[in-house]
């Protein structure tokens, strides 16, 4: 069984309702949408993209939504991103239903308003209309995750046993170092970054800590930077040096953190690159994603090569079986 565990996409003949809704920014934003749909219609249709799976050998295929809650893309105020919140939940639920269950669908929840409405909208994605993940940017309009205001969320996360996918996203503003807007160094190589940084800061903050039992999937092997430099973080902050660096010295061993979350393949196709976080973190906690339908030929790529690459490392049956389905259907409590 090969489940590709993160993907991107919408139900385009729903995409009328997300522009109604969320008013005259979402409209431009649509409007965006569909011209991206003339070089990737698989994006918004789901017969296509059902075939696509079939002609691919893929049984099932995870989607995020396409665009994120945050201010780059979602201006609205938290009362009305809320609303825009629950139009693009039951646009991902009708994807999940029209394929038939073979896109299993992620849900997205304002962080921002999550006491005021966030929290209802999140057991209704979930338990009602049956999404199987929460989505969250790396930042809420230029604040980091780990905040304590967003500490609820976490605790609910936690006590529904609901994974999170987190995807970076652009700085709220480019004028810290302009030059990364330059020849899309930002998405090249920023992305990463923020991932990495969101991760750290779960770890660092204690959510991870307080909540053990979360279930946390890292895009693109996190950011690649933490198995890298796993052995640099653990230098930096051995334990003498956490109550300077940190403000505290955690109660158990760094590398028990990081191995704690769950790291996507969508890293290109680099052998080395999953080689080097198989080495560190093992195949448990490795899940098989190909991020379609972004990458060549609109996807169809990735989707061709990617579970060559994750046969090339010449891993057990036992292990590929772990890193193309069965990780994955634990996270998503698919068992």
């Amino acid at each position: 069984m090969i489940i590709d565990g993160h993907t991107h996409g919408y139900h385009g003949k729903h995409l009328d309702r997300l522009a109604d809704t969320g008013g005259d920014w979402a409209a431009k934003r649509i409007a965006v949408e569909l011209r991206v749909a003339k070089e990737r219609p698989q994006r918004f249709d789901v017969a296509y993209r059902v075939e696509q799976l079939d002609r691919f050998g893929f049984d099932l295929q995870v989607v995020t939504p396409g665009h994120h809650l945050d201010a780059n893309l979602c201006p609205a105020k938290a009362p009305a991103k809320l609303v825009y919140a629950k139009a693009l939940n039951d646009n991902m639920a009708r994807l999940m239903e029209d394929s038939g269950g073979r896109l299993l669908t992620v849900a997205s929840i304002p962080l921002e308003s999550f006491e005021r409405g966030g929290q209802e909208e999140m057991e209704r994605a979930i338990g009602t209309l049956g999404l199987k993940a929460v989505m969250l940017p790396s930042h809420i309009d230029g604040k980091p995750i780990d905040l304590p205001e967003y500490e609820p969320f976490w605790a609910q996360a936690a006590q529904m046993d609901v994974a999170v996918y987190i995807h970076p996203r652009d700085p709220i503003t480019d004028k810290g170092r302009s030059y990364e807007a330059d020849y899309d160094l930002i998405h090249l190589f920023g992305w990463p970054f923020e991932t990495v940084l969101a991760l750290t800061r779960l770890v660092f903050s204690g959510v991870m800590e307080r909540y053990p039992t979360l279930k946390v999937v890292s895009h693109h092997l996190g950011g690649g930077m933490v198995p890298f430099f796993l052995g640099r973080i653990f230098e930096t902050y051995e334990p003498q040096n956490q109550e300077k660096l940190i403000g505290k010295v955690l109660p158990k061993p760094l590398g028990d953190y990081f191995s704690s979350f769950y790291y996507d393949t969508a890293v290109g196709g680099s052998p080395a690159a999953i080689r080097c976080a198989y080495e560190e973190f093992g195949a448990d906690r490795l899940v098989f994603a190909t991020d379609a339908p972004n990458g060549p030929k609109g996807g169809e790529s990735r989707l061709a090569n990617y579970p060559g690459v994750i046969r090339s490392l010449g891993l057990s049956e036992a292990e590929n079986e772990k890193i193309f389905s069965g990780n994955i259907r634990k996270v998503l409590n698919l068992e």
